[in-house]
């Protein structure tokens, strides 16, 4: 599977944020989930649906809330003002919102000690991820933005980084990344300028544009 390309697809395509109308009722928690089936049928009035996905807390049960994603970005807009119309007559207690669904991590301070390659091993150790982009900010300082196929894969990704940041050194430190930081991948059209393996690593530091992904 092209795990970069897929991520590049599902930055672009729009996701929809849905929940209940009384998060902390329970029983519409467990009622959101045992409703995918018409959920999905009623969201595929619109068109072709990607994933809907469910979040659970660490007993298995609904969290109350989930991310419907359709294949045509271009009907995130329309489904805004369409679902909470058609649920509602429906009378299917169901909020539709717009959704930010982060899927960048932040890695930086990491000791200069560690190469970009090393940091870049590391971290597949740690939990797999769908793209590495690293930025010389300074010579030979670098940070790694780190790209997952979705919220639920960049949310584990945190939690297991935040248990290992030690190995990185004493000031290491992972977070997430801002979808509205000119760097983030919603905006970087090129994603950077040259593909980097362990054939080409000694052009580093110092590359073009100082920019590079794995």
């Amino acid at each position: 599977m092209d795990f970069e390309n897929f991520y590049r697809t599902s930055q672009v395509n729009g996701t929809i944020y849905i929940t209940t109308r009384k998060e902390l009722d329970k029983d519409l928690k467990s009622s959101l989930e045992e409703g995918a089936g018409e959920i999905v049928e009623v969201a595929s009035e619109l068109g072709e649906i990607y994933a809907l996905r469910f979040k659970i807390d660490f007993s298995g049960q609904s969290r109350g809330y989930a991310y419907l994603q359709y294949i045509n970005e271009a009907l995130k807009e329309a489904a805004l003002e369409y679902l909470p119309r058609r649920f509602s007559q429906l009378n299917i207690q169901i909020r539709v919102l717009t959704s930010n669904n982060n899927r960048e991590l932040l890695l930086n301070r990491v000791h200069k000690s560690f190469s970009p390659w090393q940091v870049y091993q590391e971290m597949r150790k740690i939990y797999p991820f769908a793209i590495l982009r690293v930025y010389e900010f300074r010579y030979n300082e670098f940070i790694y933005i780190f790209g997952y196929r979705n919220n639920d894969a960049a949310a584990n990704a945190h939690q297991s980084i935040r248990n290992a940041i030690r190995r990185f050194g004493g000031r290491a430190h992972i977070s997430w990344f801002s979808r509205k930081n000119y760097l983030s991948g919603v905006k970087v059209n090129s994603y950077c300028c040259r593909k980097l393996d362990k054939e080409n690593i000694k052009l580093v530091p110092g590359i073009a544009n100082n920019c590079f992904k794995f």
